[in-house]
């Protein structure tokens, strides 16, 4: 089972919101450009805007990879892994960002669970095809997939031949 692949696909919400901010970037930087010629504050804005655009986009998850060690979003160790259940969005309302992208590229980073107060990790590009990967340490990873159930399907596979190897 070396590379097995699930994909991701950004839905409309997040592209509204990304083509948003951006643009916003680009006319906040237009206008200080603009309004304040021959300074320097222009060009820090637009440093520290693409910077931050630029490290959004890195941590955009390009798809999930299944291989023979791990499951190959972050790198969570099979031996590591308890389950792995689709779900709906509504099941995980109310999910506050805490050091997140809320929708600018995907939803990526830590958010907080209001229901159980603890924090989620999520590597999302649309809220539609959930599946939330639970650890051995209770940690919870919301993915989103294009065949979620049978992203759910080989990893509960691959977990259960575990179990019956130890």
């Amino acid at each position: 089972m070396t590379g097995l692949r699930f994909g991701y696909r950004f839905d409309k919400t997040c592209r509204i919101v990304t083509w948003s901010v951006a643009g916003g970037i680009l006319l906040a930087g237009g206008l200080l450009w603009w309004l304040s010629p021959g300074e320097y504050l222009p060009v820090w804005f637009l440093f520290i805007a693409l910077s931050l655009v630029l490290l959004a986009l890195l941590s955009v998850p390009r798809s999930i990879r299944l291989t023979r060690d791990a499951v190959e979003i972050t790198h969570i160790p099979w031996r590591h892994i308890r389950s792995a259940r689709r779900v709906d969005r509504a099941s995980l309302r109310p999910l506050w960002p805490l050091f997140a992208s809320p929708g600018f590229f995907g939803w990526t980073g830590y958010w907080l669970d209001a229901k159980g107060w603890d924090v989620v990790k999520v590597y999302a590009t649309s809220w539609q095809g959930l599946v939330v990967i639970e650890d051995i340490y209770e940690q919870r990873y919301v993915v989103n997939s294009d065949d979620p159930d049978g992203l759910c399907e080989k990893i509960n596979e691959m977990v259960g031949k575990l179990a019956n190897f130890y």
